[in-house]
């Protein structure tokens, strides 16, 4: 699994993308860290935009190709370009008092940048050659297109009202590959777009779940994930195995105790040990405090260097109490966060453990 780099890497095409789009910071962090994991672990496809006003997240995704040196991706913007369209009745009473005033500043001018605008603003920012941009209604743009678009692996949806987001999936959802994004930005903001997306996976009788992302206030964005995988959980998993590859020397072996979740995505490369073990694979939980006592000092002698409980396993940190007492009075804790918690089995006891977040 590729590394993902902090956030504070990656603050300098925040701050060069943020005044083009009303997204809240929060969001953008998301976005980009979604990104990030597409080309971290090869996840095929374009990134596309339905809705884009002035550009600031289509950017955002485009500076991150470009950061990475990626050239064989680019980020589509779908947008009329005119603003949008009127609201129906299925959209809801805070959407029909919306657009009584969507043509003052408060409300954008009703979300409307023109084309040449958006464009000039991506040759400003040398993005010309990672963008491409359609304009038109999405129910005449984005069936003539989706061939050119081929394999998606981030649609982001930002198109507000119920009719826009439901062709935005009618004609888009299938291009999205396997473990593929699909973030709804207005999932909490109108109700319309709540029910295209009901109303959608009712149809095709999906299961996908619907994860709520970060934001600054009420209205965030959602997402669904294709395969089943969910981004909240594969997301911290790949920080564990950040995290595990930075207090873990390659050469050394460690005990990991994850109830057999995910050991061969958060090894990091390790030689990985499951807790219960039995000829190497997972045996399941302890039947007491004293096996697992024993159990762990029989890897200890045998060479394992650490052990690392991953969040699935955090239960057994309170049900087997004398175990993580052992662990507590006789070894250092590395590391303890709400994804993992680490005790070097090298060291004694008696110096404070480290946090992170």
């Amino acid at each position: 699994m590729k590394r993902l780099v902090e956030i504070h890497e990656i603050k300098p095409i925040l701050d060069k993308t943020r005044p083009f789009t009303m997204v809240a910071q929060a969001a953008l962090v998301d976005l980009a860290l979604q990104v990030q994991h597409v080309l971290a672990e090869n996840i095929r496809g374009n990134f596309v935009e339905c809705g884009v006003w002035r550009g600031g997240a289509a950017f955002l995704m485009a500076e991150l190709l470009r950061h990475f040196g990626v050239t064989d991706r680019k980020v589509w913007l779908f947008d009329s370009f005119e603003g949008l369209p009127s609201p129906d009745g299925i959209d809801g009473p805070a959407a029909m008092a919306y657009a009584k005033n969507a043509a003052s500043s408060g409300e954008f001018q009703n979300c409307r940048a023109s084309l040449e605008e958006v464009q000039r603003t991506a040759t400003e920012l040398g993005l010309k050659s990672y963008t491409i941009f359609v304009k038109g209604w999405f129910d005449k743009t984005l069936a003539r297109n989706r061939d050119r678009v081929g394999d998606i692996a981030l649609l982001r949806i930002d198109c507000d009202w119920y009719s826009s987001v439901r062709c935005c999936l009618d004609n888009l959802y299938d291009q999205v590959v396997n473990r593929g994004f699909v973030i709804l930005d207005d999932y909490y903001t109108w109700d319309g777009c709540a029910i295209a997306v009901h109303e959608f996976l009712a149809k095709r009788t999906l299961s996908s779940r619907i994860e709520t992302l970060p934001s600054e206030g009420c209205h965030g964005p959602a997402v669904l994930r294709k395969g089943g995988v969910s981004w909240n959980w594969e997301y911290r998993v790949h920080l564990s195995a950040q995290e595990i590859a930075k207090f873990v020397q390659l050469s050394d072996t460690f005990i990991l105790v994850d109830q057999g979740a995910f050991t061969s995505q958060i090894s990091a490369g390790h030689r990985t040990i499951p807790f219960l073990e039995r000829d190497g694979q997972y045996w399941g939980p302890p039947p007491n405090d004293a096996t697992a006592i024993h159990e762990l000092e029989r890897l200890r002698r045998a060479g394992a260097a650490s052990i690392v409980f991953a969040w699935p396993a955090f239960w057994w940190l309170d049900y087997y109490s004398d175990f993580t007492q052992y662990l507590r009075s006789n070894f250092h804790c590395t590391l303890e966060n709400e994804r993992l918690v680490a005790f070097d089995l090298r060291r004694e006891s008696g110096s404070s453990s480290s946090s992170g977040n």
